[in-house]
């Protein structure tokens, strides 16, 4: 990591803490590559202000594509991305000892996940950009959760140049 880069990085981290009273995060993922570096984040900061992790999986009920809007989930799908969570979360961890809570619903994406933020109390949700090119741009999803959520949103770009971690 680069001299400029690390210092700019240590520099948001400590205007971030200085704004907000972090002591609950909820980092929603779709277990792609940039939810795992959102993740990574979310850990550094979990652990830099002793606060909490939440993950979140919506697991999609229909399709926004299909005319038919009936609730298509199996049970058995929800205990597979539950038992994905949990896998996921020892990964994370790695013996680092942060609380961290795992979370399964199905719905809609945007609308369950913005219930959900509504819900609970999050000071912080960290979003991965999921894009498929150089660009980064961002999602529907992540453009309704920055547009509608309550809470500060930070956004972890794709094409992040370090591990993830917002420190290393």
């Amino acid at each position: 990591m680069s001299g400029l880069y690390k210092m700019e990085v240590n520099r948001f981290e400590d205007i971030l803490n200085s704004i907000l009273v972090i002591s609950q995060i909820l980092i929603p993922t779709d277990f792609s590559p940039a939810s795992w570096r959102a993740m990574k984040m979310g850990m550094e900061l979990a652990s830099v202000n002793e606060a909490c992790l939440d993950l979140l999986h919506v697991v999609p009920t229909v399709s926004r594509y299909s005319k038919d809007k009936r609730h298509q989930h199996l049970p058995e799908k929800l205990e597979e991305v539950q038992q994905r969570m949990d896998d996921l979360s020892k990964e994370l961890t790695n013996g680092v000892p942060i609380p961290i809570q795992n979370h399964v619903l199905p719905g809609s994406v945007t609308e369950t996940m913005l219930s959900f933020i509504k819900g609970n109390s999050y000071d912080l949700v960290i979003l991965g950009v999921n894009s498929h090119g150089a660009d980064n741009e961002i999602g529907s999803h992540t453009s309704s959760i920055i547009e509608k959520c309550d809470v500060p949103v930070l956004v972890v770009p794709n094409n992040l140049r370090s591990n993830g971690a917002i420190a290393s």
